[in-house]
């Protein structure tokens, strides 16, 4: 079985198994180093399978520009898996090398199916599989992202109340993430993340 080319950009000290780290400074989890401000990245078209790019967009100038990139270096059909922070989180604007938040809808404009009014910034496509606000940080996520991106620290019986109750809001956000982003948002204290899925489409 061919084995995937998996970017992590914007890695910092993370480091997911079986990925080529990716940042401005040198650590023991970047393999290349790259200002992700500066377009083109060295890599060629199509080259990779799957880019993961966790709360680094934030920090970037232009956006737009840099998921074209991203684009750009997908091969056809290969996955980025993308998570910012909400507008609405504390996270948002805590550090003040952010320079955006976003809102759920934010990406919507590189899908040619959920556009609004078919208006796009761009034209590289993508595939929006998955896409949903998540009221924590840290859990619920897959195993691996907790073992090796962010991991849970609970105060001692908190889990009891917390994981509940986060579980509940969660559920209420998917009932309508617009209802939740339009009038009650800031009534739980905000949301901590949007994730994405996105799929690259280049055979059109």
């Amino acid at each position: 079985m061919t084995k995937k080319t998996v970017l992590n950009l914007g890695c910092g000290n993370t480091r997911i198994p079986g990925t080529v780290g990716v940042d401005r400074e040198k650590g023991e989890a970047v393999d290349l180093v790259c200002d992700l401000n500066t377009v083109p990245y060295p890599f060629s078209g199509n080259y990779a399978d799957e880019i993961h790019m966790y709360h680094i967009l934030e920090h970037l100038d232009n956006p737009v520009e840099k998921l074209e990139e991203a684009h750009r270096i997908l091969k056809n059909g290969g996955l980025l898996y993308l998570r910012v922070p909400h507008f609405s989180s504390v996270y948002a604007w805590g550090d003040i090398t952010h320079k955006r938040s976003f809102s759920l809808q934010a990406f919507d404009c590189f899908d040619k199916k959920r556009a609004f009014k078919g208006i796009r910034c761009t034209k590289v496509n993508f595939d929006i599989t998955t896409r949903k606000i998540r009221y924590f940080y840290t859990w619920p996520n897959e195993a691996w992202y907790m073992k090796h991106v962010v991991k849970p620290i609970w105060p001692k019986y908190s889990s009891l109340i917390l994981k509940p109750f986060i579980l509940l809001v969660n559920f209420l956000i998917s009932l309508s993430p617009f209802i939740f982003e339009r009038f009650w948002c800031y009534w739980v204290g905000g949301a901590a993340e949007i994730y994405l899925i996105m799929k690259a489409v280049k055979d059109e």
